[in-house]
């Protein structure tokens, strides 16, 4: 894993670190920064097919000059007493752009531990995503650069029997 994670960083910082090692580790896959794009942060550069390493979801193929989306969530979260499957944070407008231009999310479920091991990854085309969204967007208040936003459990996506941590203990 990147070394750029080495220590426990902000989700910001944890989402740069895991979009990093994804691009690196995916030959098919290009880094587009937010200045070219606030929308996504990949592009696919030529045919992209599943591997073991990263299962696909209702396609059979990506062709090249496809927007992708990359979105980590920790395994699991603290919410109050107790820890819940993790969550992945969805902004309305984005997930709006990459709708219409035929995008992917590839999500990536990880461990909050220095070099942020990844657990799972699954990529989802947009328009599935969006059917699993139905229903689950919100206001955000504030001085945020989103208005609406919505959380997605990676068990929604990922089937919780596949995934197993640095333990060995499945979820």
């Amino acid at each position: 894993m990147s070394s750029r994670a080495s220590e426990l960083e902000s989700p910001k910082a944890s989402g740069d670190a895991l979009e990093a090692d994804v691009v690196q580790a995916v030959d098919a896959l290009e880094y587009v920064g937010d200045r070219t794009a606030t929308w996504h942060d990949a592009k696919t550069t030529a045919l992209l097919e599943p591997s073991e390493w990263l299962p696909f979801y209702s396609i059979v193929v990506v062709e090249p000059d496809t927007p992708v989306e990359i979105k980590g969530c920790q395994i699991r979260t603290s919410n109050g007493d107790r820890s819940t499957r993790g969550q992945f944070y969805v902004k309305r407008t984005a997930h709006e752009r990459l709708l219409e231009a035929a995008g992917m999310y590839l999500f990536v479920v990880y461990v909050p531990r220095p070099g942020l091991p990844q657990l799972a990854r699954a990529l989802v085309p947009a328009s599935i995503v969006d059917e699993l969204l139905r229903g689950k967007w919100y206001d955000v208040g504030g001085s945020r650069s989103e208005s609406e936003v919505a959380k997605l459990a990676w068990s929604h996506v990922i089937d919780p029997g596949t995934v197993e941590s640095e333990g060995g203990e499945r979820f």
